[in-house]
Parts: C-alpha cells; sequence; structure tokens
C-alpha cells in the first residue's frame, strides 16, 4: 500500500514537472508551423509573380521563335503544370520544370541571334540574347533569372523552417501533441542544372565571376 502511494505521488511530481517543459514544446511548434506556413506564402508568392511576367516573355520567344519552336511549347507546358500544381512535392518539381524550359528558351534565342547552331549551353556572353531575340526579351529572361532566385530562396527558407519543426516534432516532449501538429513536407525543388544563356555578357549570380552590387563595379 506504502508503495503504491510512493510510486502515485512520484507519478504526478513528475508530471507536474513535465507540464511546463510540455508548454514550451507547444509554443515551439506552433512558432514552427507558423514560420513553415508563412515560408510557403512566400513560395506561392514567388511562383505568381514569375508567372505575370512570363505570359509577357512567352508571348515575345513565340513572336520571335515561333509558336511552334520545339523549346517555346516546351515552355509552355511546363508553364501551364506549373500553374496546375497545389502540393508542394509537386509545385516544386514543376517549377523546376518551368526554369529548365525557360533557360533552354533563352539558348535557343542566343542561338538564333549569334548564329549558333550546335551545343546544349552557350558560354559567349558578348551579344546576349540581343541579337534576333531583341532587348526586350532579354529584359524579360533577366527579370525571370531573378524571380527563379526568389523561388530558390524561399524553398531554402522552406525546407529549413520544415526541418526545425520536424526535429522538435519527434522528440519525447512532443508526443502527446503531434495528433495537433501534423507532418509538413518538404518542397521538393533543386537547383536548374541549366546553364543560364548570359544577358549582355552580365553574369547570373550563381556563376563563379559574379559580384553583388558596387563591389562588382569596373572589376
Amino acid at each position: 500500500m506504502v508503495w503504491g502511494v510512493l510510486v502515485v505521488v512520484v507519478a504526478i511530481v513528475l508530471l507536474v514537472c513535465a507540464v511546463p517543459f510540455v508548454v514550451i514544446r507547444f509554443n515551439q511548434l506552433s512558432l514552427g508551423r507558423s514560420l513553415c506556413e508563412e515560408a510557403r506564402r512566400q513560395f506561392d508568392a514567388a511562383r505568381s509573380t514569375r508567372r505575370g511576367v512570363m505570359s509577357v516573355f512567352l508571348s515575345e520567344v513565340a513572336r520571335t521563335l515561333g509558336a511552334s519552336h520545339p523549346a517555346v511549347t516546351a515552355l509552355e507546358a511546363a508553364v501551364a503544370s506549373g500553374a496546375a500544381a497545389g502540393g508542394r512535392v509537386e509545385a516544386g518539381a514543376a517549377e523546376r520544370a518551368v526554369t529548365d524550359a525557360t533557360r533552354a528558351v533563352a539558348v535557343a534565342l542566343h542561338e538564333a541571334g549569334s548564329g549558333a547552331s550546335d551545343g546544349p549551353t552557350v558560354t559567349d556572353g558578348s551579344d546576349g540574347l540581343a541579337g534576333r531575340g531583341g532587348s526586350w526579351a532579354s529584359d524579360l529572361y533577366a527579370q525571370l533569372e531573378g524571380h527563379e532566385t526568389h523561388i530558390s530562396a524561399a524553398v531554402r527558407h522552406h525546407n529549413a523552417s520544415v526541418r526545425s519543426y520536424m526535429r522538435r516534432r519527434r522528440g519525447p516532449l512532443s508526443l502527446p501533441l503531434r495528433g495537433t501538429y501534423r507532418p509538413l513536407p518538404l518542397i521538393d525543388y533543386e537547383p536548374s542544372t541549366v546553364v543560364p544563356a548570359p544577358v549582355d555578357g552580365t553574369p547570373f549570380p550563381d556563376a563563379e565571376e559574379y559580384r553583388p552590387g558596387r563591389v562588382a563595379e569596373d572589376l
């Protein structure tokens, strides 16, 4: 009888001591989930902004290269798939396909303007996309590359937040809270392996020779 009472007392003491830690973990999970949701909104906003520029870019490259050009039709299909994708995994993979298709169109524009006929990438940035593609297509493409950077940054922020949230969720203190705080998936978005076509010889942020801001001037 004495041992039974002692066990009950010890259990109550442990429960009382655990309550503050469970409350702290509840707040941590709540904050972590909010950060994940905010990062997802940033990803969706970056996708939406790129789609707004993409519609104009598609019209321009269809006029320049022809609506039946394989690179143009592939980009149109990728954009349609990206707009239809809703889940995190599907949206990430679809946006990666849009980036690859956009860069393929830019390479086609560059080759059309410079007279190149073969080679999957372009390394000479002397005339960028300013030949047959025109400066308008060049400006739009530069904007799309900037939006791709925003998408990549939003994905990194989202996935880092999800990993932190899931790490806390796996902890023993989170056991009674797992029904409320469900698992969240990562966004499946990897950097594009297609080399960006140069725009007027200006390197992109992921290029080795890129220098940000005023530091790059006159170098």
